[in-house]
């Protein structure tokens, strides 16, 4: 049976914490739901939690004004919401809908900063995992508005090259003689 902590291991951000963070961030958590595709888990209307997807994949999307869905990313072993664990205003009004089974826990605003206060080591750690995800969030956005689908697609390819190089420690390759 997967225990609360193999779950919360299963998050991108939570992945290098060591198991006594990982088991105060989950004396916190709220207990695993599950969502089946399509169903919606957040309107993001007055929820002040970190959303952890633990297993599946959800959408998150904006409505357009005429309706139409504008997808924003997805989450695979990801967090959404992390603004709402640092200050209290309310989210954007953003849908986050299941793509396929998803089990989802949420860690309160609350109850995120007491733990906060009572751990700095644990408030560092999450700081420079939330900190690398909003550089990968700003390299793609910058990838989106400066480069042509070609060039987006060449430097994807290339960071899941580095990805795999890195998960499966073969010595990187270098590009040279690559064409663009």
């Amino acid at each position: 049976m997967e225990t609360l902590i193999d779950r919360l291991r299963a998050v991108r951000a939570f992945r290098n914490l060591p198991t006594s963070a990982l088991t105060k961030i989950a004396q916190i958590a709220s207990p695993p739901t599950t969502y089946q595709a399509g169903e919606l888990i957040s309107d993001g209307q007055g929820e002040q939690a970190l959303l952890l997807v633990v297993a599946g994949k959800a959408k998150v999307s904006l409505l357009t004004a005429d309706g139409n869905e504008n997808i924003l990313y997805l989450l695979k072993g990801d967090v959404d919401g992390q603004a709402a664990l640092f200050v209290r205003h309310p989210r954007l009004a953003r849908l986050i809908k299941a793509v396929y089974p998803t089990t989802v826990i949420r860690l309160r605003h609350d109850a995120f900063q007491d733990l906060l206060a009572s751990s700095p080591l644990l408030a560092r750690e999450l700081l420079n995992s939330f900190g690398a995800r909003l550089a990968e969030l700003e390299v793609d956005n910058s990838r989106l508005h400066l480069l042509d689908a070609k060039e987006r697609l060449y430097a994807y390819l290339l960071d899941w090259e580095r990805d795999y190089q890195s998960s499966t420690h073969l010595p990187a390759s270098d590009d040279q003689g690559r064409g663009r």
